[in-house]
């Protein structure tokens, strides 16, 4: 898959159908996600929430297929204006629900802001080559060094950016994975339980150093930093794979119980930090020659 890698910002890093299609489909993933939790969460979701999410599920879903078959010379720039779009409306209306439809429920609330995140997270991906004032994330309030320097106008801060949002986001999972069916998960061998917490940890200690090097920001301290994310993701992802997969970790009267919203989300966060190892990979050898 072509990414964002925090090279030289050219048409094919920074833009390509691949990438597009991937958002489109990780963007009705999450608004699938907001669909379904109201309910088991004790909260509601309105009616114009409840159709204007549909309505963009619709329009993501549209773009995913539409490039399903597409050769190289499509309009990419039709394509991510299309999209971005499409992004603006669902990010106000996160923003929205946040205060006027989840607030007080706290898993709701942290999926809400964990999924607008993601969202503009995305914005900054498609910004450097649509050269125009609208594509950035305004208004959002969050404070962290990624809304502060975002991805950057350069490949160091650009690989600043993308290490404390994936970071960010791993922090969160475990926690979202852990209140899908807080029920049931609390059932779960406190061994398991003790590994997600550890894995957020690990995340968060990212970020604090990422915090700690600001002022003297440079490719080395970065570099150590980054492989030390590596790790984390990848510890990540073998907890995952053995979590869905063993008995011992997730008993099957446990496994039994739980909705298909759990398992549906679930695969969606394996994705996530699969695509995020790619893309860290693409940065070590692009920017940190394994040979050096």
């Amino acid at each position: 898959m072509d990414m964002f890698d925090c090279g030289i910002y050219s048409f094919v890093n920074a833009i390509t159908i691949e990438t597009i299609r991937y958002w489109s489909k990780n963007s009705y993933q999450h608004i699938d996600v907001l669909l379904n939790s109201a309910t088991p969460n004790k909260g509601i979701l309105f009616d114009s929430f409840n159709n204007d999410l549909k309505r963009l599920y619709k329009t993501f879903q549209n773009i995913y297929n539409e490039l399903d078959d597409v050769k190289r010379d499509t309009n990419v720039y039709f394509m991510v204006k299309r999209f971005l779009i499409a992004n603006d409306h669902f990010i106000i209306l996160l923003q929205r629900l946040k205060f006027e439809g989840f607030n007080g429920f706290p898993i709701l609330y942290q999926v809400t802001y964990h999924i607008l995140y993601e969202q503009m997270y995305v914005k900054e991906i498609f910004r450097p080559l649509m050269c125009t004032g609208d594509v950035y994330p305004d208004n959002v309030i969050i404070n962290s060094n990624f809304r502060r320097m975002a991805l950057g106008t350069n490949p160091l801060q650009c690989i600043y950016g993308q290490i404390y949002f994936w970071s960010i986001i791993g922090a969160e999972h475990p926690s979202i994975i852990m209140n899908i069916s807080p029920n049931e998960m609390e059932q779960l061998p406190k061994k398991i339980i003790n590994e997600f917490n550890d894995i957020a940890n690990r995340f968060n200690k990212i970020n604090y150093k990422l915090s700690c090097i600001y002022s003297k920001l440079n490719m080395m301290n970065l570099g150590i930093i980054l492989k030390d994310f590596c790790n984390v993701n990848e510890d990540f992802l073998v907890l995952l794979d053995r979590f869905k997969d063993s008995v011992e970790n997730l008993p099957a009267n446990i496994k039994n119980n739980l909705p298909k919203l759990f398992f549906a989300i679930l695969e969606h966060i394996i994705k996530e930090h699969e695509y995020a190892k790619l893309l860290t990979e693409k940065i070590m050898e692009s920017q940190y020659s394994r040979n050096n």
